[in-house]
């Protein structure tokens, strides 16, 4: 299939435009009771779209049945995400495979989603490089600083350094 460019044109605001309407006199008169208004959103209610993730938080905050608490042996006014933290925590302790996946799952809610490792093969020389996020936004805000002064080179043309190759790293 065979695609054609498409051109546009720039027209300067104050240029008068004669195009002709299909209906050169359109009944306009019932649009104005249905114009927005300047200012109004043409949504005011919004459209929910965590209906469901909503009423999960609001379970999740609201307490959990004394029958329940006591048959898990959870203090009195326990909330159902003490609940499910508890049965969670008892199943990573599980040595089969849900355990493991438990515990991976609670890790990942604590610490977040492991960061993936890459290795990379080839006979080609390959310029690699590695950019470093500043964490210290991420430590929490009574978490001393260590600043230390590094005494690495200040140009960058003076950091490049060769990695030994794979036969000199068995011999």
């Amino acid at each position: 299939m065979h695609s054609v460019p498409r051109r546009s044109t720039v027209i300067p605001e104050n240029t008068e435009i004669n195009t002709a309407m299909a209906n050169p006199h359109p009944n306009t008169s019932g649009i104005e009771a249905t114009k927005w208004k300047s200012g109004q959103s043409g949504n005011p209610g919004g459209r929910r779209k965590r209906v469901l993730s909503d009423r999960y938080q609001a379970l999740m905050e609201s307490p959990v049945p004394k029958e329940i608490a006591i048959a898990m042996k959870l203090p009195s006014g326990s909330l159902w995400a003490d609940a499910i933290a508890a049965v969670s925590a008892r199943t990573a302790l599980k040595g089969n495979e849900t355990g493991i996946m438990q515990r991976k799952e609670i890790r990942e809610a604590i610490e977040g989603k492991a960061v993936a490792r890459v290795e990379v093969f080839s006979d080609e020389t390959i310029d690699i490089n590695v950019t470093f996020e500043d964490t210290s936004k991420l430590l929490h805000k009574h978490t001393p600083v260590i600043d230390v002064e590094s005494t690495a080179p200040r140009s960058t043309d003076d950091v490049t350094e060769e990695l030994p190759d794979d036969e000199a790293e068995n011999k």
